[in-house]
């Protein structure tokens, strides 16, 4: 039996690669096609497999903002921002974080909150961080990476 494609209307939500349907289609005969194709497993995989054929601007592909595990993210055409909730007595001195051109790496307080591959490459230089007070919220770390290529979305944010 071959795989049967039906179309359907989805959210952003739904392109989430933890979503319970991603979930189930990535299972052997879970209908996610690919099955020994050697194609790509995932939505997130397909995206970067097209990451070429997105056009410019932040909005066009629905990616520009979203929740990654412990922390919220948008971009624009300039930047990829992520704000972390940080305990309220976090202060500068317990925050260490590590930008390279395609990956970025947070620590505070001793407990690495991500360690990844970014979706593009990064400008390490104008990149940079901030500690934020949010009114009845506590505190945010805000890590800005700022985007060598201006104008490109990112098919992902961090894996």
């Amino acid at each position: 039996i071959g795989d049967i494609w039906e179309r359907v209307d989805f959210t952003v939500e739904d392109a989430n690669p933890r979503a319970a349907w991603c979930e189930e289609a990535r299972k052997q005969g879970g209908g996610g096609g690919g099955g020994g194709s050697g194609g790509p497993r995932s939505l997130t995989g397909l995206m970067n497999q097209n990451a070429g054929a997105i056009t410019n601007g932040a909005n066009n592909s629905g990616f520009d903002k979203g929740e990654g595990d412990g922390y919220k993210w948008s971009q624009n055409d300039e930047e990829v921002e992520l704000r972390f909730p940080v305990a309220a007595g976090t202060k500068a001195k317990y925050v260490k974080i590590n930008f390279a051109r395609t990956a970025l790496k947070v620590i505070v307080a001793g407990q690495t909150l991500v360690n990844g591959e970014l979706g593009g490459n990064a400008e390490v230089e104008d990149s940079t961080w901030t500690i934020e007070d949010i009114k009845h919220k506590g505190k945010e770390l805000c890590v800005t990476i700022c985007k060598k290529e201006e104008g490109r979305t990112w098919p992902f944010v961090l894996r």
